[in-house]
């Protein structure tokens, strides 16, 4: 007998908007610039919007990129975006709004490389207000915010680049590797994430560039 759906292990070849990024649960995406987090995120999004749901991403630095997300999947017919300048507070606040707003399947924030304070308190009160409103809260950036608050937390970490041209001068860049590595997983079962042998809770995953 198969494990509860709350229960399965993370994988990145069953992400889908139930097994992956849940409603009313906080998901964390963190890692190093170049390490996968953005197109992790932009996975989440293209499999939310492409199957119909609506999705909002707050952009706290301006780093998001209609074109390529476009050309990833993304259906921007389905997605708000909300664009803050560099103000952290400001994205906090819209990410705040749009998660007690029903009607999104997912409610992304993109705090690039300085994250703002969040305390506990604020995390659970965010995702009790996420489980009210039945939205999906994905947070993408340097380092973890929402501690205990998040159901889901994952690192990625580049692993390796492909290179397209001639053996000698190989002039663009056609893929990256990224290790994604489960920082905690509410649901799993303890067997799964503490008892499973060294590399098993880290998927590798290949991006096109």
């Amino acid at each position: 007998m198969g494990l509860p759906a709350t229960q399965l292990m993370f994988s990145l070849r069953i992400m889908t908007a139930t097994s992956w990024v849940r409603a009313g649960t906080i998901t964390e995406i963190v890692g190093e610039l170049s390490s996968g987090r953005t197109s992790l995120m932009t996975a989440c999004l293209r499999d939310v919007t492409a199957a119909g749901g609506m999705a909002a991403l707050v952009d706290a630095d301006g780093a998001f990129d209609p074109a390529s997300a476009e050309r990833a999947g993304v259906v921007l017919a389905h997605l708000l975006w909300v664009r803050c300048g560099g103000r952290r507070e400001t994205a906090l606040a819209a990410t705040d709004l749009l998660a007690r707003c029903p009607g999104w399947a997912l409610v992304a924030l993109d705090a690039g490389e300085t994250p703002p304070r969040v305390s506990l308190g604020a995390a659970f009160r965010l995702r009790q207000a996420a489980r009210r409103a039945g939205v999906a809260l994905l947070l993408v950036g340097r380092r973890r915010v929402a501690g205990a608050g998040a159901t889901l937390a994952v690192r990625t970490r580049r692993d390796a680049l492909a290179w397209a041209g001639s053996r000698r001068a190989p002039t663009r860049l056609a893929g990256m590797s990224t290790r994604v590595q489960v920082l905690r997983n509410q649901g799993a079962a303890p067997s799964a994430v503490f008892g499973a042998p060294p590399g098993a809770m880290e998927e590798q995953q290949w991006w096109t560039a």
